[in-house]
């Protein structure tokens, strides 16, 4: 891939023309020129790309009778089976948007997407009615029973600005925001992966939840390059990940978070045996990490991915191998995905010179069509407020480096956002969270680095409570009734107080601190 360096702070990806007008074109093409080519591999058996087009118009058409129209949007119960694959194509069929649900996500985390996302019916793969959320006066489908019946006629594809799906993601606000992929950035942005991984190799493997970004990589990029798309029913399953198959998988993808706890089981992995690429994002990359994996990366392609959810999955990435591991303090993140621009500027978006830090801001194709609910945000911007043209432009928080080659080297964060194991912790979104549970008068968290990232809290009870284990149990309870998993904190203490430096930022270090002083109240939970 060739970039351009223009000015001292803008760099652009290749202008390239984009191979269809969707990700729906690109599979039904595979599906004509390769029937019989394995599509999804299940342990329920194989799924060919003809019988999966086959279901994808009868799914699409059971979903019209039931008042699925252009433009709705559908939950998606996403368990990982081929059944939500077909799902999820046939939503698209419709030109309607598909909303991922993770099934482990509690009660009202789900019912907080369903109230943000308005959805026009609920999809499942033979789920448990009683885990499924309440939908009145709307349609709820188990694809599983809708009958195999003779393909219907095709309808209209989706166009490149229709929405093709909304996932949604932490918000500052205390609630979770829906982000609106288009099918011109998603299609853009498979096309451009599937150039970075290469073609060879027996597809890749599906094992984070659909309802985490993650997983679009994994999802669409073996599906638009005709190859299978393999379920794993965990996201620890290493035998299924990486064990001997007949061939390595095209590519896999991880955070760096899962290649560290990996390194601690009893038989770490041969990535050599298990992929031709390895690709990491969610978090930023230590060269540290990658030279521990040893000669166990020799002949691997490396990608390090970088892109928040609202640049499409990803928007920049550097490709390398075990012989060029930089020495810098995090791998850098590259260059940008096509026909998009990077910019690093200061706070009032000026440009910087090479060598300073900087926010990046994404623009082009990759940036998402905004936050559903949200005529404006912040930080969605005009391209034209940073010298470009007519055009959307995302701020992204993410403090970076040009360097002299051109590429990006990432920094850390302007604002209190957090990844944890790759997922996005928005502190304000926490916060708001924490405090509302009765009892509870401030907080301040740390990330916990070992073989998985954690996150610690630190509670400063309204009023000593006779038991600080207790209270923190109360804590974390209410938070688990709420949050994802990713989002509730492993460790939870209760401290005299919080303390702030001269600069009124938390000193986090001198309040853990605390705990050690047998100042009451004393108590954690871990």
């Amino acid at each position: 891939m060739t970039t351009s360096l223009e000015g001292s702070n803008r760099i652009s990806g290749d202008e390239h023309r984009v191979p269809a007008d969707s990700v729906l074109h690109l599979v039904r093409e595979h599906a004509r020129l390769r029937p019989h080519a394995t599509a999804v591999r299940s342990p329920a058996g194989a799924l060919t790309y003809g019988r999966l087009w086959h279901r994808v118009l009868v799914l699409a058409a059971a979903l019209h009778e039931a008042g699925v129209r252009p433009g709705d949007r559908v939950a998606l119960w996403a368990d990982r089976t081929a059944g939500v694959v077909g799902g999820a194509l046939a939503v698209l069929a419709l030109r309607a948007a598909y909303v991922p649900i993770d099934p482990t996500h509690p009660g009202e985390r789900v019912a907080a997407v369903i109230a943000g996302s308005g959805p026009a019916a609920l999809l499942h793969d033979h789920a448990d009615p009683a885990a499924l959320p309440a939908l009145p006066g709307r349609p709820v489908i188990d694809l599983s029973e809708v009958a195999d019946l003779p393909a219907p006629p095709e309808r209209e594809l989706p166009r490149p600005e229709d929405i093709a799906y909304v996932i949604f993601t932490s918000g500052s606000t205390g609630a979770p925001k829906g982000v609106l992929i288009e099918h011109g950035s998603l299609v853009n942005y498979a096309a451009w992966a599937g150039s970075l991984v290469g073609a060879g190799g027996s597809g890749s493997p599906l094992f984070a939840s659909l309802g985490f970004d993650l997983s679009m990589t994994s999802f669409w990029v073996p599906l638009c390059q005709g190859r299978p798309l393999v379920t794993v029913a965990g996201l620890w399953d290493q035998q299924t990940i990486f064990g001997p198959g007949e061939e390595p998988y095209g590519f896999i993808k991880l955070t760096p978070s899962h290649a560290r706890f990996f390194e601690f089981l009893a038989e770490p992995p041969d990535y050599r045996r298990a992929t031709r690429t390895l690709m990491f994002g969610g978090e930023g990359l230590d060269p540290e990490l990658l030279r521990s994996l040893g000669d166990r990366l020799d002949g691997v392609r490396l990608v390090n991915h970088y892109g928040p959810t609202e640049t499409t999955v990803g928007c920049c990435a550097h490709v390398f191998d075990r012989g060029t591991v930089p020495d810098t303090p995090t791998v850098p993140i590259g260059r940008p995905v096509w026909n998009s621009r990077a910019y690093v500027v200061d706070e009032g978006l000026r440009p910087v010179r090479p060598g300073s830090p900087g926010e990046l801001v994404v623009a082009g194709r990759a940036v998402a069509a905004g936050y559903l609910g949200l005529d404006r945000d912040e930080r969605f911007i005009d391209e034209r407020e940073l010298g470009g043209g007519p055009g959307r432009a995302y701020r992204t928080g993410d403090l970076v480096e040009l360097r002299p080659d051109g590429s990006l080297l990432y920094l850390g964060r302007r604002d209190q956002q957090l990844k944890i194991a790759g997922h996005r912790v928005e502190l304000g979104e926490l916060r708001h969270h924490v405090l509302a549970v009765p009892g509870v008068a401030d907080v301040a968290f740390e990330v916990v680095r070992g073989p998985v990232d954690t996150l610690a809290a630190f509670l400063l009870p309204a009023a000593p409570p006779a038991d600080g284990d207790a209270f923190a149990e109360t804590v974390r309870t209410a938070l688990a009734a709420s949050l994802p998993s990713p989002l509730v904190p492993g460790e939870l203490h209760c401290v005299p107080e919080i303390v702030f430096n001269s600069n009124g930022k938390c000193d986090v270090a001198a309040t853990r601190r605390l705990l050690d002083s047998g100042r009451p109240p004393g108590g954690a939970l871990g």
